[in-house]
């Protein structure tokens, strides 16, 4: 069997899974961060919300400089272990170490000083994310290399979202199945303090390992991914910043980036703050907890099973749309289903039920975007290759690490100021819902819920002008081929 033909057959079910077990690191990672890295040092710690959501958002200033400059670095690297392998490994080690620490902060940092635990915060926010970076913006150029075929790129991305959904089921499964038990002194077990730095250590480990099996069970693809060529310079400041630039000119990444991060940014303001609306608001126990936010992930799962007829049926940008406004519905529905008096008591099973079945169905809607934009970059890396005359997924793909980080960062930033903005309570004295005024808690609903969801509206408008369907990408990859010698 030729090279070619070898490169072009379908990828081996091996392969496929074990590209896709390499996300479910990045599910722990933006699992812990959404759901945990904000209420961990706000409402446990005692850092001011606005503090907490800035040392977050201030890392994204650090993503927006390596996300680009490992996918350029990347994108050139020659080794016999390819473009992408070196990096995915040497990412784990340090990964798992940031990671411990970040919810493991020395005494030093929590003696009442804000400032030394804000800076604490910062600088294992900024290193997680950085080995995070080393390790995510190679393994989703990696994905985009496996394949050319159309169809076969989406179910690629469908595999690595399910087992990045597995990332999610680990989290709230460990945290509220295990480390968040009540005690006597904690009713709420996400409030004590000493459970957070061994349900972090478990998390680094399993991390550290998905990372090293993915980057071994695709060794054997190596020979056949494309590799830069032999007269490519060293990588210099000017043409990270070049390169990164001129992606923007390309019609398609421009603006399906643009709507991406503004509906993930919505998104993100959603999750970081659900944690405070299943505890304060909706004065869910901690199985009823467990339960509703396992739903999210699980209904996530469904949608990317389906998400390969759907996307045949429909194309990628309409599938997109279709899954992202059902989000935005269904994120708002609980809450205004609440002012018009029609969900039941807060705190009993008939409410927890309810939550269950829209977030089951919410997160089955999400993950039809979450899938179209990995899919339809792999496409815009062909329209770019005929634009300008070389691959860069590992650029392209910065862009969509990048934007998956906006979730975290700029969702937990707007969340701190919701926070702070309603003087939303904190530290030891706050136990339960009734420490918290009424309105108080009510304004965090009502702007982490129906506010945030409309905050997502211009990214569909974005989301409309991405034009690349399949005949237009047939067209992109045929001149491809006779371009070649």
């Amino acid at each position: 069997m030729t090279d070619h033909a070898a490169a072009n057959k379908a990828l081996p079910h091996t392969v496929r899974w074990s590209f896709g077990l390499g996300q479910m690191a990045e599910g722990i990672k933006n699992s812990s961060f959404s759901a945990f890295l904000l209420f961990y040092y706000n409402q446990v710690l005692g850092l001011p919300a606005d503090s907490a959501g800035l040392a977050i958002a201030i890392s994204l200033i650090f993503d927006a400089v390596t996300d680009p400059m490992v996918g350029t670095i990347s994108d050139r690297w020659r080794s016999p272990l390819g473009r992408r392998h070196p990096f995915m490994y040497a990412s784990a080690l340090p990964l798992a170490v940031s990671f411990y620490f970040l919810f493991a902060p020395a005494s030093f940092a929590m003696n009442g000083n804000d400032a030394a635990l804000f800076a604490w915060m910062l600088t294992f926010t900024i290193l997680t994310r950085g080995a995070m970076t080393l390790y995510h913006v190679p393994h989703l150029a990696l994905g985009a290399e496996l394949s050319q075929d159309y169809d076969e790129r989406t179910t690629l991305v469908a595999i690595r979202q399910i087992l990045s959904v597995s990332g999610y089921l680990i989290v709230y499964g460990l945290g509220f199945g295990l480390f968040f038990a009540p005690t006597p002194e904690f009713e709420n077990g996400q409030l004590n303090g000493a459970a957070y730095p061994p349900f972090a250590l478990v998390l680094a480990i399993i991390s550290c390992i998905t990372i090293f099996i993915s980057g071994w069970g695709t060794r054997s693809r190596i020979p056949y991914l494309p590799q830069p060529p032999a007269e490519t310079n060293k990588v210099r400041l000017s043409d990270i910043l070049s390169e990164a630039i001129a992606t923007l000119k390309n019609h398609s990444f421009r603006w399906l980036m643009l709507g991406y991060i503004i509906i993930i940014t919505a998104y993100g303001l959603g999750t970081a703050s659900q944690l405070y609306m299943f505890t304060f608001f909706w004065e869910l126990s901690r199985f009823q907890i467990l339960t509703v936010m396992l739903m999210g992930p699980a209904g996530s799962v469904f949608g990317y099973m389906v998400a390969t007829q759907l996307f045949a049926k429909l194309d990628k940008r309409n599938a997109m749309l279709l899954g992202g406004i059902g989000w935005m519905l269904l994120h708002a529905l609980p809450v205004i289903l609440y002012l018009l008096g029609l969900m039941p008591d807060k705190g009993t099973w008939a409410v927890a039920s309810t939550l269950c079945v829209i977030y089951l169905i919410l997160g089955a809607a999400f993950a039809q975007l979450v899938v179209g934009i990995s899919t339809s970059m792999a496409d815009i890396a062909d329209e770019y290759e005929l634009e300008v005359g070389r691959r860069q997924e590992g650029v392209l793909f910065a862009a969509v690490s990048f934007a998956g980080k906006c979730m975290g960062a700029l969702g937990s930033l707007l969340a701190g100021l919701m926070l702070t903005l309603i003087s939303w309570p904190t530290g030891e004295a706050i136990k339960t819902s009734a420490d918290i005024p009424a309105d108080t808690i009510l304004s965090l609903a009502v702007m982490s819920g129906p506010l945030a969801a409309l905050l997502a509206i211009p990214g569909f408008l974005c989301l409309m002008q991405y034009k690349l369907n399949r005949a237009k990408v047939a067209e992109i990859q045929r001149q491809l081929r006779e371009a070649k010698p």
